[in-house]
């Protein structure tokens, strides 16, 4: 039976929402597969649900709101209490739909207002090592970390019971079934995608080079990040620019410096500004977070045809960098001078674009999303 509606579960607008959500459900929604689709956001307050209504980003996807809290043991019948409350309210049918859920966590709250026949149309997407991830990096007191890692690990020993899985990268996957005992044979691998529009254009390029006031022999490098999560590193950025070397700092954490261009843009822009560079940077500390992690940053860079310099800190990145030949390894930000931009700045832009694109671009991913929900009714 093929379903005729897309519920798709997402708890909060995080700094990644517009590249990885919507640009998500906009893509499924233009292949026509589905008579309807449905976001369900669980949001904290009416603040943040204005905030999304003034957007207006997406009016062919029906949304209906449910209350989230924070993510505690004391909070979970309250939470499951308002998602029902959400579904019930949306008349939705759901003997026709499946389920995708973005993370471990609502998946596991749905496996306990759904009834069990449900449970193999549910599909957990799981973006990361959530349990590491509020261990190293979350500034909380220990029994706060206690409690939140608790929760996240009750959802991962829950992930059997869902038919498929979807995970960013092969670490991901790998991490699963080393510690949670998931069966590798549910699981997909769909890495973080770039969405319309990141692809090398040489007119762009050409018009925010000038806007920026930089001449055809200026190299740049450019370093973008939506959020100030303490897993991305920015630090190298001041190192680079005190080798005079030109960065161009699309994050939100401004640097002073009279080689860095600071410039936080919207996402519709990010394209025009990634394709003004001549490399980018990806520079993660070693851990279980970083090397299972699939970067959002790093799929947009690579479909701009940006050679990408990096540290080995992300397997998947130093496994698609070897394999492409699309940018440079190094353990030591020492190996980083003119000469190394300049010889990456040679590489062929359109062919790092193209390679980019088949394996991160909306299209492909979304293929990849409506291979599993095909499977989940075999």
């Amino acid at each position: 039976m093929r379903p005729d509606f897309l519920f798709y579960f997402c708890d909060g607008m995080g700094s990644v929402f517009d590249s990885q959500v919507m640009s998500l459900l906009r893509g499924i929604y233009e292949r026509n597969v589905f008579r309807k689709i449905y976001l369900f956001l669980g949001l904290r307050n009416e603040e943040q649900k204005n905030h999304y209504l003034t957007r207006k980003s997406a009016p062919e996807i029906e949304t209906v709101f449910f209350k989230t809290y924070p993510n505690y043991p004391i909070f979970n019948p309250i939470i499951r209490k308002s998602i029902r409350n959400a579904v019930k309210s949306s008349n939705i049918d759901l003997h026709k739909g499946i389920f995708h859920t973005r993370g471990e966590l609502i998946a596991w709250h749905l496996s306990k207002i759904l009834e069990k026949k449900y449970h193999k149309y549910i599909i957990p997407d799981i973006r990361g090592t959530s349990i590491e991830e509020i261990e190293e990096f979350y500034n909380l007191s220990k029994f706060q970390k206690f409690v939140k890692m608790y929760n996240n690990k009750l959802a991962l020993q829950n992930l059997n019971s869902f038919s498929k899985i979807s995970v960013v990268s092969g670490s991901l996957k790998e991490y699963l079934v080393n510690n949670y005992y998931v069966n590798p044979e549910k699981i997909f691998i769909t890495p973080s995608l770039a969405g319309k529009g990141f692809s090398f254009n040489e007119e762009q390029r050409k018009k925010v080079r000038n806007g920026l006031s930089l001449n055809e022999n200026d190299l740049l490098i450019v370093f973008s990040s939506g959020g100030t999560a303490n897993w991305q590193n920015n630090d190298p950025l001041t190192w680079l620019a005190d080798k005079g070397l030109k960065v161009l700092n699309l994050s939100k954490k401004e640097i002073r410096h009279s080689n860095i261009i600071n410039k936080f843009v919207s996402y519709s822009e990010m394209p025009e500004y990634l394709n003004a560079a001549d490399a980018a940077i990806i520079w993660r500390d070693k851990s279980i977070v970083n090397e299972a992690a699939s970067p959002v940053k790093f799929s947009e860079y690579i479909c701009c045809g940006l050679p990408v310099i990096a540290n080995r800190s992300v397997n998947m990145i130093s496994e698609y960098i070897i394999k492409h030949q699309c940018g440079l390894l190094v353990d030591d930000l020492d190996k980083i001078d003119l000469t190394t931009i300049k010889e990456l700045g040679s590489m062929n832009r359109k062919k790092i674009s193209e390679d980019g694109n088949k394996n991160f671009g909306i299209e492909t991913i979304v293929d990849k999303y409506l291979e599993i929900y095909s499977s989940m009714n075999n």
